[in-house]
């Protein structure tokens, strides 16, 4: 019994540190290409917001998805961004909206992809922009 918790604590452990490592992935590459992050792993309302960057004068929200996998898997982890989890997150970029200073010119929701493979190596990096358009809210 206890080796079963134990196995089950280290899967969360293992999840989480995919997670965590796929963020810091993430905000490298969102720099690089001119993006200022502001905040990580954003409390609003009852959800989370991986990222929260500038471009510009536009405020990016950015979802996160990360995964380890081989090399010839084709899910990325964008696939799980449903119409249930884009509601979500639309609910709790808005709430961060209406807390945070300053107005800037647009929102936007994008998301970023990484896939870690052997050893913790990280294997590739996808940033889909505008995944969702957040101006009208």
């Amino acid at each position: 019994m206890l080796r079963r918790i134990l196995a089950f604590l280290d899967g969360i452990r293992g999840t989480d540190d995919v997670g965590r490592r796929g963020e810091r992935a993430a905000e490298r590459y969102l720099r690089k290409r001119g993006l200022r992050v502001l905040h990580r792993n954003v409390r609003a309302g009852r959800g989370e917001i991986d990222l929260v960057a500038l471009d510009g004068r536009t405020m990016v929200f950015v979802e996160v998805k990360s995964r380890r996998g081989r090399t010839d898997d084709e899910l990325t982890g964008f696939e799980n961004m449903d119409s249930r989890k884009c509601a979500a997150l639309r609910r709790s970029c808005l709430l961060y909206r209406k807390k945070a200073p300053g107005i800037p010119d647009h929102y936007r929701l994008d998301v970023v992809t990484v896939r870690f493979g052997e050893g913790r190596r990280l294997e590739e990096i996808r940033w889909y922009p505008a995944v969702l358009d957040l101006d009208e809210g």
